[in-house]
This record gives C-alpha cells, sequence and structure tokens, in this order.
C-alpha cells in the first residue's frame, strides 16, 4: 500500500514539474505561462487502512528538481495474508452416482436413397393417318383389240411373237379412227364380199392380219408358213369418210393423211409404196395417193410428219380404202425381216388417243365360222381372178 501511495505522489509531482519546463522547437520560444493548476487535478489518494498512519509528504518542493525523497518506511508492517487454500474436493459417493448409460448401438447408416426414376419422355405424338387416297376412277378404255397373232378364222395362221418392234414409234393415221383389220376376209373383201364402207367395218375390236393367208411366195421367220400378208392392213376414219374418198377423183384424195412414223429418210418411193427409213428400222407405206405424196426421194423427215395421204393405189389391182403398214427390222438371227407391226400399232395408238386398250379375252369355244374361199380365187388385198407377184 505505502508503495502504491509514494508512487502516486511521486507521479503527482512529476506532471507538476512538466508544466513548467520549455520543450524547445514546439511552435513558439515564450514559456508557458499556464498556473500550475491548469492540469486535471492529481488522482485522490487512497483511503488510509484503519489502524495505520499514513505520512503526508511536505509541501515544500525540492529544489533545483531534485527528486522527492522516499516516504519513510511504516515502523509496524502490516502481516501478509495468509493463502487461502481451496479444501480437497470430497471423494463422490458411488451410490449416489447416476449408472453410466449403455452404449447405445450406432444407429444402422441410412439406406442408400435410390436415384429416382426418369420422367418418362413425353410420347410422342401419333402422326395423323395419311389421308386415303381415293381409288382412281377406272380409266375407260379408248378402243379394244384382239390379242396379237389371233387371226380371223380360216384366214391363217398368226404369229406368236409378241414384241413391240418399235416401241417409240408414231401411229402412222395422223388424227382419224384407225381399225387394223383384214381387207380380204371382212366386207367388201374378196371373200367377205358385200361393200367396203360397210358400218361394221368401222368397229371395234381390232384384229391382226400378219401372216394372213396371201397367193404368194412371201414368207419371213416370224410367220409359221409361206406364202403370207407381210404387214397390218388399217381400215382409216367413218363409213361417211369412205363414201367421200369413193365419190372423189383418185389424184384429189386427201382425206386422211398420213405420218412418218420416226425420224428418218425417204428411201424408196415405187408406184405405190413409199420406205421411211429409220436406222435399223423400215417403215413401208402402200396403197396412199401416190399424185399426192408430201415427200421426195431422199428427203428427211421427222416423227408425225405428213408424208401423204390414204387411198386405194395399187399399181392397177383392185383394193378397198386403207393403209397397208410394214416394219422392217435388222435382225441378230436374220438379217433384214419383216417383223409382226401389229403391238407396235397397239402401243402407239394408245399413246396417240391418250389412254388404254383393253384386250379381248377369247374363247376358244366359240370360234368364228371360217369363210369359205373359191376354188380357184387368187388373193391379194381384195378378191381378184388374176395373179399377180405382190405381197399384199
Amino acid at each position: 500500500m505505502r508503495r502504491a501511495l509514494a508512487a502516486a505522489l511521486v507521479g503527482a509531482l512529476l506532471a507538476t514539474a512538466c508544466d513548467a519546463v520549455r520543450i524547445p522547437g514546439r511552435g513558439n520560444d515564450q514559456p508557458d505561462d499556464r498556473g500550475a493548476n491548469d492540469g486535471p487535478p492529481p488522482p485522490p489518494p487512497d483511503e488510509p487502512v484503519p489502524g495505520h498512519s499514513v505520512e503526508l509528504p511536505s509541501d515544500s518542493e525540492p529544489d533545483d528538481g531534485a527528486p522527492a525523497p522516499d516516504t519513510p518506511e511504516p515502523s509496524d508492517p502490516a502481516p501478509e495474508p495468509e493463502p487461502v487454500t481451496d479444501p480437497a474436493p470430497a471423494e463422490p459417493d458411488p451410490a449416489t452416482l447416476d449408472p453410466e448409460p449403455a452404449p447405445s448401438e450406432p444407429e444402422p447408416d441410412p439406406a442408400p436413397i435410390a436415384d429416382p426414376e426418369p420422367e418418362p419422355a413425353p410420347a410422342e405424338p401419333e402422326p395423323e393417318p395419311a389421308p386415303i387416297e381415293p381409288e382412281p376412277e377406272p380409266v375407260e378404255p379408248t378402243f379394244s383389240y384382239h390379242p396379237a397373232g389371233v387371226l380371223l378364222a380360216g384366214s391363217g395362221a398368226g404369229s406368236p411373237d409378241r414384241t413391240v418392234f418399235a416401241p417409240d414409234m408414231v401411229f402412222p393415221i395422223q388424227d382419224a379412227f384407225a381399225y387394223p383389220q383384214s381387207q380380204v376376209w371382212n366386207f367388201g373383201g374378196g371373200v367377205g364380199g358385200g361393200d367396203e364402207c360397210d358400218p361394221r367395218n368401222y368397229e371395234y375390236p381390232w384384229r391382226d392380219n400378219f401372216c394372213e393367208t396371201r397367193s404368194s411366195r412371201f414368207s419371213t421367220p416370224f410367220c409359221p408358213i409361206s406364202g403370207v400378208h407381210l404387214g397390218q392392213d388399217i381400215r382409216v376414219g367413218t363409213p361417211q369418210g369412205c363414201e367421200q374418198l369413193r365419190r372423189t377423183s383418185s389424184a384429189d384424195r386427201r382425206l386422211y393423211a398420213v405420218v412418218a412414223a420416226e425420224d428418218g429418210v425417204i428411201s424408196n418411193i415405187g408406184r405405190y409404196t413409199v420406205n421411211v427409213r429409220a436406222g435399223s428400222r423400215i417403215y413401208r407405206y402402200l396403197h396412199m395417193n401416190m399424185q399426192a405424196l408430201e415427200v421426195e426421194l431422199n428427203e428427211q423427215v421427222e416423227a408425225g410428219q405428213v408424208i401423204g395421204y390414204v387411198s386405194k393405189d395399187f399399181g392397177g389391182t383392185p383394193t378397198t380404202f386403207h393403209l397397208h403398214f410394214e416394219i422392217k427390222v435388222n435382225t441378230a438371227e436374220h438379217g433384214w425381216a419383216f417383223v409382226p407391226p401389229y403391238t407396235s400399232l397397239v402401243a402407239s395408238y394408245e399413246r396417240r388417243e391418250g389412254g388404254p386398250g383393253e384386250e379381248v379375252p377369247q374363247n376358244v369355244a366359240v370360234a368364228s365360222t371360217p369363210l369359205p374361199i373359191p376354188e380357184g380365187a387368187v388373193i391379194t388385198e381384195g378378191f381378184v381372178s388374176e395373179r399377180t407377184s405382190s405381197g399384199e
């Protein structure tokens, strides 16, 4: 305690002495004229301990700034307090202690959380059913025809070959109705009798007459016998047109135009024939009006170009109004040979008419009765009594 009081007094004296000391270099050089009491008052001394006397320091300050003498020790020092020791803790009574809890079973690890089921992808929308296309209406056939090689009963044995030998050819009649058929066994022919302008000659179905019997020695590898017709006869127009041609002079018959079947050249002009050479094919036209041809020998022609007109020119031999049409092909097996033109005519007529033809079913049990051929008759394109070298 005394040490604390002495320290307090010394601190107060030092604070008073410092106020009168000028510190050079601070502001101005004038001494600080503040009074000794301008500073904060010293802290009050500790309260004296009862029963002990405390000597107060003298009011006089030491000269020349000498330190104050130590405060004299009191004669009876206060006894040092005995250290207080904590009593030893009492041993706990085991009976009063709560028993230690039994170790708890470890909690089992939580079951792993399964990944959530992925949400199903949205179902693809059902495609809209395709619109039901209406069934096309059946196309009406533009014409009808008997199968290739099926000739009129008793007129000959037709060719079994159904090859289209000229798949791209143009139909040889420009725009008139056409009726391929026999000119000998039909009305107006030498065997059929009657009138060539009979309306029954201008009706479908068509009839093949390639390989039809003729009084000649002509033959082709595509016919089963020799002495045959080497082309297809085509009746043209209407019964009224037939009558009109009959009334017209032979030089002026220009009612039904005949055209080139392919691009080619006019390679031959005979008494009643015109040939169009087109590469490995030769198209041969017979019985046109030879006085009104639209082409000249060696002239280049295009498919569909008019070359002449339907008539009945035959070098003086009677026949009917029709076009005789042949196709001669340079074949690998037989060289140049006359081939069946019927199937090529069917295909080209379908193209010209813009619609299909209808093949007529054949009933063998109901075959037509063959017409009798007069004994000794010479058969050409019509019924004549004298022999001719033509293959018509």
